[in-house]
């Protein structure tokens, strides 16, 4: 199943398309609240949702951004 993906600014969400026409919304902003990241796991977040949106939506799916994040975090800018 082909599936489309991009962040919507205008939403704060990673928006999924597959081609059997189902859509999923992941609200960015609710995620973060969810796990509550510190700043250098937000930047890697961020650089996620911004460049790899695919990859975000599978790890939120997946219920592995958290670890990713902990594991990643300092990958794309800011450290501890």
């Amino acid at each position: 199943m082909n599936t489309s993906c991009e962040f919507n600014i205008d939403t704060a969400s990673v928006e999924l398309r597959f081609s059997d026409g189902t859509e999923i919304g992941i609200y960015t902003p609710g995620v973060d609240d969810e796990i509550c990241p510190t700043i250098p796991m937000q930047t890697e977040i961020d650089w996620l949702i911004y460049n790899e949106p695919l990859i975000y939506a599978r790890l939120v799916l997946s219920g592995e951004l958290e670890q990713y994040a902990r594991d990643m975090a300092g990958t794309h800018g800011m450290t501890d």
